[in-house]
């Protein structure tokens, strides 16, 4: 079994995200290299549930949100997400992909023991 044969319930495994960083841009890559071709943005964000860092690659080619140095709590639509090999690490990874980012009104904490 590959990692990628692995069906993963995003919202339930995460619970909400926030956004806790600058979004940047994400090229293509060709054969194992950068290109010029700009492929999404890319937003860092925190899970209020697993309290893990992911970038979630949204399908855009300008930010659609700004960060002011303080946690925003965002929203996601059509989320693909994915389970891959880092066979330089030897790590499996999660590669989520999003048509929008929005900002969200209200967020859940899990604060442990959950």
């Amino acid at each position: 079994m590959k990692p990628s044969d692995v069906n993963i319930n995003f919202e339930k495994t995460v619970g909400d995200l926030m956004l806790i960083g600058e979004p940047k841009e994400v090229y293509s890559y060709e054969n194992g290299k950068p290109t010029n071709q700009l492929q999404a943005i890319g937003y860092p964000v925190i899970s209020t549930k697993l309290w893990e860092k992911l970038t979630i690659k949204v399908k855009e080619l300008k930010p659609s949100i700004e960060f002011h140095g303080k946690p925003i709590p965002v929203a996601l639509t059509n989320v693909d997400a994915k389970l891959w090999q880092d066979f330089k690490s030897n790590e499996i990874k999660v590669s989520v992909t999003a048509d929008s980012i929005a900002v969200q009104n209200r967020v859940k904490v899990n604060k442990g023991g959950e």
